[in-house]
């Protein structure tokens, strides 16, 4: 038998791993052998969320109310809401007066009246004498009718409002002093003329 050489093992060596290979290759493809994939969205998932946040207006509640004050309630509140929310009203307050299921505006005065007055709405009003002796009531006057007033003018009318916002009603018609620009003088000329319920 001819004896291989070395160069000739080495042939032979290189086609049986050519012919390994190929086999293992086919033999692979053909039971159908496949990598498998994993098909990863990677889009975030996203939770849809609308919460219904309030909106809140601000209105200024006086007049017969315990705590008269600017206050913010939210939008829809009624005339009820807004006493409520000043402290509720005085024992003393025309609630009949007033219409507790309306609704408030954004920047809306609401007077609540004392009894007695001849008022008919909770907002301010042009209508505000006194049903009986027809005097000014300067708790819920308007800058007309004070400045009807012998001494006030446009400037001392709008202080009046002015304090009445600021520090609540009148309990007395002589605490209008403590408004400014009015003095004994002034109230003298004014004092039948007044009154504060």
């Amino acid at each position: 038998m001819k004896e291989f050489t070395l160069k000739q093992w080495i042939i032979v060596v290189i086609l049986i791993s050519i012919i390994t290979f190929g086999t293992g290759f086919l033999f692979g493809r053909n039971f159908g052998f496949k990598t498998a994939t994993v098909n990863v969205n990677k889009e975030p998932l996203v939770i849809s969320q609308n919460p219904q946040e309030s909106v809140l207006i601000t209105i200024y509640v006086t007049g017969a109310v315990k705590t008269p004050d600017v206050y913010k309630v939210d939008e829809g509140s009624i005339v009820k809401d807004a006493i409520n929310t000043a402290g509720g009203p005085l024992s003393n307050a025309d609630l009949i007066a007033v219409n507790l299921a309306r609704k408030v505006q954004d920047g809306e005065e609401i007077i609540i009246p004392f009894k007695e007055e001849n008022i008919s709405t909770g907002t301010s009003s042009s209508n505000t004498n006194s049903t009986k002796s027809q005097k000014i009531n300067i708790n819920i006057a308007s800058l007309s009718e004070l400045e009807s007033l012998p001494g006030i003018g446009e400037v001392k009318a709008n202080a009046i409002i002015n304090y009445r916002k600021n520090y609540g009603p009148f309990k007395d018609i002589k605490d209008i002093i403590n408004v400014s620009g009015i003095g004994d003088k002034t109230f003298e000329s004014i004092k039948d003329l007044i009154c504060v319920n």
